[in-house]
């Protein structure tokens, strides 16, 4: 009986005394078939556990008859005696997986605050993992997407979700719901194959299970798997931050400062790893696909976005990941303004700390195949039109203008800054090349058209 099985779960579990006997329970329930057995089961074990039952209902107003599931589970929560709680959307209409859930945790946070809520069971079971790591994996998930539901999750203060039934398949909640006669309403959009999960739960598994029929028990042995050598991975990759850090009293989250050089010095798998591992760690989901780009950013040197809060910058000795919100403000910085004469020796300009611009004069035969990338930080130029003249080394000034490389004209530096999405606590700590409010060369990032070799470069330009 799925109810004993269930109530043996919660007993043997280490967490029973803390978190449900004497407690009060928040039972997320939508009226469909999983919510409805959840609840029924509650019920028959709540006296016996002194258990406090709160059910919470939301309204998406998806369906003209979603007002008919509020009615059901009302219905039932009054003749069991369970506080019923409902709220419905307000708002626009949204048919969005995403946004849907957002709505519906954000009325489970509030009614957890505002009743103290120890746990918020959900009832997601056996077939939901298999379709959540399917889903996660046609979204470009990394190995983390491949983990498995918890069984617990933090949530909100003190409370956390708990999901009783992710050992128990739909075909034994079907079952538990006919033999119980339990009501329950069937939402037609689960049939509606434009939303993902649908798609995959009733067009692939389907197929999935004519390769193999253990296609599904096949997944979430491979979840497993792949959570116990997170847990490994986890452990290694702990220490080995420590070893990186530039801090001995450092945290794994943001921000965070880690040796350049010593990253440097292990393996692309290893670097690639890690940093995958750092920014699961700090929730920075979604940069998957930008593995590459921070690797390769992170060994020519460069600022590149995360998200929306939060950037990472490399210099010749640190990895810094960063949240935007606690940075500095945009300052203008005076700190460097060194002179020199175009003539026709090489100079050496020192940019404070260990860095410095080497200018070399080109010697020997030019192939146009051999030229840089503006991401890094070398450039050939053709500098005739500035012989003998005063150029600057510096960091910006209100009045500077750019002329982008294949670009017809120029435009503020300002707002070619904008449009490259460097953060705007970068914009005025850039060594730039000048002449005057002219500026030729922004090291990792562009080059001036005016210095555009057209037949042979005159000069190598280099940051060290």
């Amino acid at each position: 009986m799925l109810s004993q099985q269930i109530e043996n779960n919660l007993i043997s579990s280490k967490s029973f005394t803390t978190f449900f006997k004497n407690q009060r329970i928040g039972l997320a329930v939508s009226g469909g078939i999983d919510s409805m057995v959840l609840l029924d089961t509650f019920c028959k074990i709540s006296r016996k556990y002194n258990l406090k039952l709160y059910v919470m209902h939301y309204n998406h107003k998806w369906r003209k008859k979603s007002f008919m599931d509020a009615q059901l589970v009302r219905k039932y929560s009054e003749e069991n005696k369970v506080f019923f709680l409902y709220k419905e959307n307000e708002g626009k209409i949204v048919k969005d997986e995403e946004t849907a859930r957002e709505q519906r945790y954000s009325f489970f946070k509030a009614c957890a605050k505002k009743l103290s809520l120890k746990v918020i069971c959900t009832a997601h079971h056996k077939d939901d993992q298999v379709e959540t790591v399917l889903f996660r994996l046609t979204r470009g998930t990394g190995p983390n997407g491949l983990l498995p539901i918890k069984e617990f999750l933090d949530f909100s203060h003190n409370t956390k979700i708990y999901r009783p039934f992710l050992s128990f398949t739909k075909e034994q909640i079907y079952k538990y719901a006919k033999k119980h006669r339990l009501p329950y309403i069937e939402d037609e959009t689960n049939k509606d194959l434009k939303y993902k999960r649908n798609l995959i739960r009733r067009k692939i598994l389907p197929l999935l299970r004519k390769v193999n029929e253990k296609a599904a028990n096949n997944i979430l042995l491979c979840s497993d798997l792949v959570y116990s050598q997170n847990v490994v991975v986890g452990n290694y990759f702990s220490e080995l931050f420590k070893k990186l850090s530039l801090s001995k009293t450092q945290h794994f989250t943001m921000p965070l400062k880690i040796s350049r050089k010593k990253f440097l010095q292990y393996d692309e798998y290893t670097q690639k790893a890690f940093t995958y591992w750092v920014l699961t760690f700090n929730n920075l989901i979604g940069n998957v696909s930008k593995i590459n780009l921070i690797l390769l950013t992170i060994k020519s040197k460069g600022i590149i976005e995360l998200t929306k809060e939060h950037v990472l910058s490399v210099n010749d000795d640190c990895i810094m990941f960063e949240n935007k919100k606690k940075s500095k403000p945009e300052i203008a910085n005076s700190g460097l303004n060194e002179s020199f004469v175009l003539n026709g020796r090489n100079k050496r300009i020192h940019l404070g700390g260990k860095s410095q611009l080497e200018l070399k004069l080109f010697v020997g035969s030019f192939s146009k195949k051999i030229f840089f990338r503006d991401k890094e930080m070398i450039a050939y130029v053709d500098m005739s039109n500035y012989r003998n003249k005063k150029l600057n080394i510096r960091y910006r000034n209100a009045k500077d203008k750019f002329h982008p490389l294949g670009l017809q004209m120029a435009v503020k530096l300002k707002n070619y800054l904008i449009n490259k999405k460097i953060p705007k606590q970068y914009r005025y700590n850039l060594p730039l090349l000048c002449f005057h409010n002219e500026v030729l060369w922004i090291p990792g990032y562009s080059l001036s058209e005016n210095l555009k070799v057209k037949d042979k470069p005159t000069h190598i330009l280099e940051i060290k």
